[in-house]
């Protein structure tokens, strides 16, 4: 069972203006579908591949809560062709590939259920890198050793034909997380670039300056400083 979009089909039909892709990177509870909470809800597709309840009070006109991996795929491909989504959110890359596993251990064995694993894996990469319109995804994080010996913060992924490689996709990869304020407040906060602990990456010419590390947890508030310097 595999995914039946035609990606070369997708590509011809979609690739019309330059968009950008958002990692949001985080541990639970440390602020990542908070982020959204003030995108548009008119323009905004929202697929809650988690399946359970926003953070914050939904008002999202075009919203999914897909039962497994591939209704969540079809989402983003039918979202992709709506003329009035602007913005797409896939909450989460993590409970993507945990049904996409789960199937595979179902209908594969050995070898086969990482073939399939890695193969669909691959086509949401390319989909999202060829994706018409600005797209979020959230995901958590693992561990992982660099190519250079360094132990860095990275998207998290079962097997190893991925570890690590999943933030190629992305422009810009944003760390969710929250600390106490000397008062014992909660301050959630995103990283902007690596600190050389993480793959944190933003694009200078979206930076307020050449040193921004931190910036507020807003999803919004960051998509209109890209589009901004883009005047889109």
């Amino acid at each position: 069972m595999k995914t039946t979009v035609d990606c070369n089909s997708f590509l011809i039909n979609t690739m019309a203006k330059q968009t950008y892709q958002f990692a949001i990177v985080g541990m639970s509870g440390k602020g990542k579908t908070m982020s959204f909470r003030n995108m548009n809800p008119e323009t905004t597709g929202f697929i809650n591949a988690e399946c359970k309840p926003l953070p914050f009070v939904n008002k999202f006109k075009h919203y999914s809560t897909p039962k497994d991996w591939q209704e969540t795929y079809q989402k983003l491909i039918e979202f992709a062709k709506n003329p009035d989504i602007t913005e797409v959110v896939l909450d989460s890359f993590s409970a993507y590939v945990d049904s996409l596993l789960k199937t595979a251990r179902e209908i594969k064995k050995g070898f086969d259920i990482w073939n399939l694993y890695n193969e669909e894996i691959g086509k949401l990469m390319y989909i999202i890198k060829r994706y018409p319109k600005d797209i979020f995804m959230t995901a958590h994080y693992e561990w992982v050793e660099t190519e250079e010996g360094a132990i860095e913060k990275r998207v998290a992924v079962k097997g190893k034909e991925w570890k690590g490689m999943i933030e190629s996709n992305f422009t810009i990869t944003h760390y969710a997380d929250m600390r106490l304020t000397a008062d014992k407040k909660r301050e959630y906060f995103i990283t902007l670039n690596s600190d050389g602990k993480s793959s944190a990456k933003t694009p200078p010419m979206f930076l307020t300056d050449e040193n921004e590390q931190e910036s507020t947890n807003d999803a919004a508030n960051f998509l209109a400083r890209v589009r901004e310097v883009l005047n889109k």
